[in-house]
């Protein structure tokens, strides 16, 4: 014979049990979408022209972008962000099929002052099937300016992309609001 606490408790048991696969789905697929800096590389292909290879690591796998362009700026500083952008695209090739895959444009790179200080400023649109979104981050420079435009990088495509990476090439479901933040 069951009492009426045998099922209550019961229920809250059950109530727990939900809460719990319900927070590791959602921490899984949070990890899905963790984007990390591997490395980098720069070099000089030929008289005035240098290459930057970026390379990044999500769910254990490494992806690879490289791009090349002037040695002087302006130019030269949005060498370090394609490289980071192809390698970004590179990641999401794994989970998106076809013609939904969304993408990350470089607007602009440009350096500024913020006191004394010089900072690398990365301008990037974000666009998916519906949405269209300018993405900003900025990093201060320090000695070579590669790594400092590589992060600003991945510091402003880091919560949009970590969002595409969680829902993959399929939609949330019709019962959910949007995507997460």
């Amino acid at each position: 014979m069951h009492t009426r606490d045998d099922g209550a408790a019961r229920l809250m048991q059950d109530s727990d049990n939900i809460s719990v696969e319900a927070s590791k789905r959602r921490s899984e697929a949070s990890n899905r979408g963790t984007i990390r800096l591997v490395g980098h590389r720069v070099r000089e292909v030929q008289r005035n022209v240098v290459q930057v290879e970026a390379q990044i690591a999500c769910q254990g796998r490494t992806f690879s972008g490289a791009a090349s362009g002037p040695v002087e700026p302006p130019d030269r500083l949005k060498v370090p962000a394609l490289a980071t952008l192809k390698a970004l695209d590179a990641c999401l090739q794994i989970f998106y099929l076809g013609v939904s895959q969304p993408t990350l444009t470089l607007d602009d790179v440009v350096e500024v002052s913020v006191g004394d200080f010089p900072v690398a400023v990365v301008m990037i649109t974000a666009s998916d099937k519906e949405h269209t979104t300018p993405l900003v981050a900025a990093c201060p420079l320090v000695g070579m300016s590669d790594p400092a435009i590589i992060l600003a990088t991945l510091q402003a495509t880091t919560r949009t992309l970590s969002g595409w990476l969680v829902w993959g090439d399929g939609s949330p479901g019709a019962g959910e609001q949007g995507q997460p933040q």
